[in-house]
C-alpha cells in the first residue's frame, strides 16, 4: 500500500460515523427547561415514503433561532427531540415538492405526516402538513 493511501484510509472508514454525529436530529439542540417534545412522522408521496429527504426546523421564539436540519430513513420516518414551541417547517425532498408551514411542539409525542406533490414542468403544488 503506498503512504498515501495509508493516511487516506482510516480517515474515509471514519467519515461516515464523524458525519453521523454531527447531523443526529439531537445533537447540538439546548435544552430547554421542563419537558422535551418528540416530533416525529412520515413524509409520503402517493402513499409511498420518500426516503432521505431534508426536514429544516427554525424556532420562531426563544433564545436560540437557528435552523434545526433532520433527513428522513428510506421507510420515509423522522424523528427529533426538541424543546416544546413553534416551528417554521421547510422541506427538500428531491424531484419533490416542498412543504412549508408551522408546527406546533407540545410536551411528549407529536406525530405528523408530510404529504408531498410530484415536481411537474409547468407546476408545483405545495405539499401538506397533517398533525395526526
Amino acid at each position: 500500500m503506498r503512504p498515501r493511501a495509508r493516511l487516506l484510509t482510516p480517515i474515509i472508514l471514519a467519515l461516515p460515523l464523524f458525519l453521523a454525529a454531527c447531523h443526529h436530529p439531537d445533537a447540538g439542540i439546548p435544552s430547554s427547561e421542563g419537558s422535551k417534545a418528540r416530533f416525529q412522522g412520515r413524509m409520503l408521496w402517493n402513499g409511498k415514503p420518500i426516503g432521505k429527504a431534508a426536514l429544516f426546523l427554525r424556532p420562531l421564539s426563544g433564545p436560540s433561532r437557528r435552523e434545526i436540519e433532520l433527513m428522513t430513513r428510506i421507510d420515509g420516518r423522522f424523528e427529533a427531540t426538541l424543546p416544546p414551541g413553534d416551528y417554521r417547517l421547510r422541506t427538500a425532498p428531491t424531484t419533490m415538492c416542498p412543504v412549508r408551514g408551522t408546527v406546533t411542539l407540545s410536551p411528549g409525542i407529536n406525530r405528523y405526516r408530510l404529504v408531498v406533490h410530484a415536481l411537474s414542468f409547468l407546476t408545483c403544488r405545495p405539499g401538506e402538513i397533517r398533525r395526526l
